[in-house]
């Protein structure tokens, strides 16, 4: 058995701030809010299918670059120009940890961190797209997230377009052990990008989750997850069920109560690299 989901539906952050991290997310990145509640709101961004749900908490602790996220832009001058309008705003945003314009993966991108400790990447991969096998490759991760390129008129004064929020990050100890965890436990496609690099996704969307091997230790809390959503509730109780008698011999180190009813049945679970996900069914943002 393993999971068969839906979709990848939404990556989770956590913040200390509404207050200061909202303004980044739609002045820079051009995420739009789409709901709030007592403990936080949710972000979307107009081109792309998945969600960004943002919960507040005084003590969120520091994010390491490792456990980042990242929209897309087309051009490489515009990395630049982004590069140049948020050094010019830093003050403004309480911008930490500005980095100057590099390749690294084949993409061109600079990175930052906004003020409610999640680091950010303004990539582009114009260079890796002059051959036609770049967007194919790595099951189209590097191609167009988007149908229709968004209008410079929509994101005016800045140099630079997000055209898509592409991906998010997880630190992984072993990529060919964490990989076959994401394939044979959470039903998900990986792909080996470079060594120690794996991409992972859903067969039937782009943005996708980089996988960096790397030393460290993943003790965030559960508001730093990724959600994979299954067909019906039913189906929920039955992977929670499944995992709850099988979970220790696939890796799972750690198993959450199922909770909700009905649509909104879930549960969280840490991997065996003590990443957390959520397997739901239905609204789950809380």
């Amino acid at each position: 058995m393993k999971l068969q989901p839906l979709a990848l539906a939404e990556a989770h952050m956590e913040v200390r701030s509404a207050k200061e991290s909202l303004p980044v997310l739609t002045d820079l990145l051009l995420f739009e809010q789409v709901a709030a509640g007592p403990g936080g709101f949710v972000m979307k961004h107009p081109a792309s299918e998945w969600e960004l749900v943002v919960h507040e908490a005084s003590g969120a602790t520091e994010k390491q670059m490792h456990n980042h996220f990242g929209v897309r832009v087309i051009s490489n001058a515009e990395v630049n120009a982004a590069y140049r309008y948020l050094s010019a705003h830093k003050s403004e945003y309480e911008l930490a940890d500005l980095k100057q314009p590099e390749y690294s993966h084949g993409s061109f991108s600079i990175y930052f961190k906004e003020p409610g400790t999640n680091g950010w990447e303004i990539e582009c991969f114009e260079d890796v797209l002059r051959k036609e096998s770049g967007g194919t490759r790595l099951g189209g991760v590097r191609s167009p997230h988007w149908s229709a390129a968004i209008s410079p008129d929509r994101f005016p004064g800045r140099g630079y377009v997000p055209q898509a929020f592409t991906h998010g990050t997880l630190l992984v100890g072993d990529e060919e052990r964490s990989a076959e965890f994401y394939r044979e436990v959470l039903g998900l496609e990986c792909w080996k990008a470079y060594a120690h690099v794996v991409y992972l996704k859903h067969p039937a969307s782009k943005h996708y989750v980089v996988c960096l091997c790397r030393e460290g230790e993943n003790s965030h809390s559960p508001n730093f997850r990724y959600t994979l959503t299954l067909k019906a509730a039913a189906d929920v109780e039955d992977a929670h069920e499944w995992l709850r008698r099988s979970g220790g011999e696939l890796g799972i180190t750690e198993l959450g109560d199922l909770r909700g009813g009905g649509d909104a049945a879930s549960f969280l679970l840490r991997d065996l690299d003590r990443n957390w996900w959520e397997i739901a069914a239905g609204d789950t943002h809380d």
